[in-house]
């Protein structure tokens, strides 16, 4: 009886520290994606997607490696943000770095990221509803060459 017990808390207790993190990687994605709502011309939350960055970032994405998990995608007036667990991960200012749709609901967006060693290359492969759409209105906003 004593075991049975003792193997419910401690499944109670793994369950509750997974929900925690899960919690916590949420709420990271989310603050790392905040803009004010005035600003926001298209938004998806927790979008499938992979990101392959060229070297390691601290508590980051590790280059080489396929970092894959959910991601917010923000499209402004002025910028594309993508946020994963990680935070930030990539910022695309007006006329850099690329947005294509390589087919049915895949974004690829690619960009640098600044770093004191020099620009990082980031990938993003995202699954999202109307790919195409989201490459024209990236394009169009950011002054992005047509893919």
């Amino acid at each position: 009886m004593h075991l049975l017990i003792t193997a419910a808390l401690v499944f109670a207790a793994l369950a509750l520290a997974r929900g925690l993190i899960g919690y916590s990687r949420r709420r990271r994605r989310e603050r790392a994606s905040a803009i004010p709502d005035a600003l926001v011309v298209r938004m998806a939350r927790g979008v499938s997607a992979r990101v392959f960055v060229d070297k390691d970032l601290i508590d980051g994405p590790k280059a080489g490696v396929i970092n894959s998990g959910p991601a917010d995608l923000v499209l402004c007036a002025d910028r594309l943000i993508v946020a994963t667990r990680h935070g930030r991960i990539l910022e695309l200012a007006p006329g850099a770095g690329s947005v294509r749709c390589t087919g049915p609901r895949r974004l690829v967006i690619e960009g640098e990221r600044p770093r004191k060693d020099g620009p990082m290359k980031v990938r993003i492969e995202a699954l999202v509803d109307e790919a195409e759409r989201w490459a024209e209105l990236a394009r169009a906003r950011l002054q992005l060459p047509a893919a």
